[in-house]
């Protein structure tokens, strides 16, 4: 089974290359391409060392959330989604006086990929509970800015339930197994990113995330941690005696597939 699997890896890996060859550019994430195949471009670019294109994402499929003063967790500043045909594009600014430890940052992103309250889960941070994947890596690793290309976690929980259940729990997660991930960190190119202004400008590929996807619409929530514990979390509202959490839903996100 384990051989099977990373042949199968393998497989998408290969499909996902052609299909941005053919859509997109042959390099990766952001980067520029040519030839006659070549049929679509993202807006945006993680290469370019600038996030100026953001001003001119079509505004009905650009969401964003800021953290309210009176948020219970205060290190990530604002966030902005930004789905195309091939990507999801974020633009996460965190409150870096709040961001002490550099050497490994985690960063977690949660998608509600069928846009059905009917699967998935981890309702600690958010107060829908349908998150079918999780997206972990860091944002920095010693010291400096870290490429996003995060490993790959299913939600194995019961629907709508709590708790870190991302990892099978028959299995032991271990190093050999990825720690539990569908995919690995840096398996395969599922992401890329740059840090421009203060500003994380982060490009995933949507078509390298194994989970079914809702043609036309997803759900998407962040967190930023220090030492794996949350101090940051996206979308959020403010405490009150009725949600002393300040839990929030997560972003409703409308694909744009327009060329």
């Amino acid at each position: 089974m384990k051989a099977n699997w990373k042949v199968a890896l393998m497989c998408i890996a290969t499909i996902a290359f052609v299909a941005c060859k053919g859509k997109n550019q042959p390099v990766g994430p952001g980067g520029g391409g040519g030839g006659e195949e070549e049929e679509f471009v993202s807006k945006v670019d993680v290469t370019d060392n600038s996030i100026a294109e953001w001003d001119n994402l079509p505004a009905n499929y650009v969401v964003s959330a800021t953290c309210p003063a009176d948020a219970a967790l205060t290190a990530l500043k604002s966030v902005k989604v930004y789905a195309d045909q091939l990507y999801i594009n974020i633009l996460v600014e965190p409150n870096d006086a709040e961001i002490e430890d550099k050497e490994w940052t985690p960063f977690h992103v949660y998608i509600n990929t069928d846009n059905s309250d009917k699967t998935g889960g981890y309702g600690d941070e958010f107060l829908d509970p349908n998150a079918n994947i999780l997206l972990e890596t860091a944002i920095y690793a010693e010291g400096a800015p870290y490429s996003y290309n995060p490993a790959v976690f299913k939600w194995w929980g019961e629907v709508g339930a709590d708790g870190w259940s991302w990892t099978d729990p028959s299995v032991e997660a271990t190093a050999d197994n990825y720690w539990g991930a569908i995919v690995g960190e840096g398996q395969l190119p599922v992401g890329a990113s740059q840090l421009v202004n203060g500003k994380f400008e982060i490009q995933i590929l949507r078509e390298l995330i194994p989970a079914t996807w809702n043609e036309s619409e997803f759900g998407i929530g962040f967190d930023i941690q220090q030492n794996w514990s949350s101090v940051g979390v996206l979308p959020c509202a403010g405490v009150t005696e009725e949600n002393p959490a300040g839990k929030a839903k997560k972003l409703q996100v409308k694909i744009d597939m327009s060329k």
